[in-house]
């Protein structure tokens, strides 16, 4: 490929096909000549070694000490040399050997992380692009590490608002299978040898309790099928957009999952806007972080509206896709000319605005689940009991 500097390269990278790989180079300025497979079994293996991202709590700290680095007047590859010798995961060092080689060799460090896509983010390669054009690397990797941070702080309070429900209702489920597998059998077996006459309320138990058993492999059969059922339909781009629609229009929910996205867009396009990217790219890049198909398609239409001359809050509001006072508070940056500013105050209220959705969520679901499984396993235990209680009383 000719490179837009004008240099005559041949560059080996991990791309999902050579369509999205040419489309790519393609807008990076580069003029491709030829892409062609690497065949050699080493290749193949070294660019296969990590095919996920690096956990983000890694990343970041690779980040840390590169900046560190690089803030203390160390060359590029004295930085990079310094962390490859501290070591760590080995996938990931040799992945920096490489770009440190390939640095050596005169490649620009956005250029030499690109080549593993499957590692390093568009967003990232585009910030290290933003610092070498400005001329301080520095300052473009301390913007990306308080970009993390910020993502990676309201993740996590997703995350842990959602663990106790969780951990609740998995538990409370355990305790009434074996109420209703083990213990209700038992007593029940009891009752009958002893031609005990039931209550309407344990005959009720008793035959929900021997639906159960008789019918487990039919039970377990639907579960099976509803579960592969749905993974199948995950993994077809019709269902992937039809299930992240139906995700945005759950009452309560749905505008939890869709603020939470949208302070994320905002908060990323802001710090890519800010390192000089043009907002064709920057809003391209944007999208591509979010994990919600339906919304990169509404804003991948965003971006074409772009091309074609529209200006972004128009292009957006098209779109339908962002909350009615997102697209005001867009506008009214794009005509100020504060686009930056105004992004970071729309993820600042949206993020805000997720923290106190979860803690009314976490407050008000933790009493409700309770209560229901209370309600359950008190159900259980009373009509086993009830029985006991009939005895007693027709003793006395």
């Amino acid at each position: 490929m000719t490179t837009p500097e004008g240099n005559v390269v041949q560059r080996r990278f991990s791309a999902s096909s050579r369509a999205a790989l040419k489309e790519e180079l393609e807008r990076e300025g580069n003029f491709v000549l030829d892409i062609r497979r690497a065949e050699p079994l080493g290749e193949i293996l070294r660019l296969g070694a990590i095919k996920r991202p690096v956990k983000t709590k890694h990343f970041l700290t690779f980040n840390q000490e590169f900046l560190v680095l690089v803030k203390a007047g160390l060359p590029i590859l004295s930085a990079l040399d310094a962390i490859i010798e501290k070591g760590g995961n080995a996938e990931f060092v040799d992945i920096l050997k490489e770009i440190r080689n390939d640095v050596a060799g005169g490649e620009s460090l956005s250029t030499a992380f690109s080549r593993f896509r499957h590692i390093f983010s568009n967003l990232y390669v585009a910030t290290l692009r933003a610092g070498e054009k400005s001329g301080n690397i520095a300052a473009a990797l301390t913007r990306h590490i308080q970009y993390l941070k910020k993502v990676e702080e309201i993740r996590k309070k997703v995350v842990s608002a959602s663990v106790y429900p969780i951990i609740l209702t998995v538990v409370s489920l355990f305790v009434l299978v074996f109420l209703l597998t083990y213990v209700v059998p038992t007593f029940t077996k009891t009752y009958f040898e002893a031609g005990t006459k039931l209550p309407a309320l344990t005959m009720v138990l008793v035959h929900v309790t021997t639906g159960l058993r008789e019918n487990l492999v039919l039970i377990l059969t639907l579960l099976f099928l509803i579960v592969a059922g749905f993974y199948y339909i995950r993994r077809t781009e019709t269902g992937i957009l039809y299930i992240d629609s139906v995700k945005l229009r759950f009452p309560f929910f749905g505008q939890l999952y869709l603020h939470y996205y949208v302070s994320r867009f905002a908060r990323t396009l802001a710090m890519v806007l800010s390192g000089g990217i043009p907002l064709l790219e920057a809003v391209r890049i944007s999208t591509g972080t979010l994990r919600n198909r339906y919304m990169r398609e509404k804003l991948d239409e965003v971006t074409h509206l772009l091309e074609q001359g529209e200006g972004f809050s128009r292009s957006l509001s098209n779109a339908s896709v962002l909350p009615e006072l997102a697209l005001r508070m867009i506008d009214a940056g794009e005509n100020s000319g504060a686009m930056e500013d105004v992004l970071l105050d729309l993820a600042e209220f949206y993020e805000s605005d997720v923290e106190t959705k979860l803690a009314i969520l976490t407050s008000a679901i933790e009493p409700g689940l309770m209560i229901i499984m209370g309600l359950l396993i008190g159900f259980v235990v009373l009509a086993m009991y009830l029985p006991i209680f009939q005895m007693a009383s027709t003793v006395v």
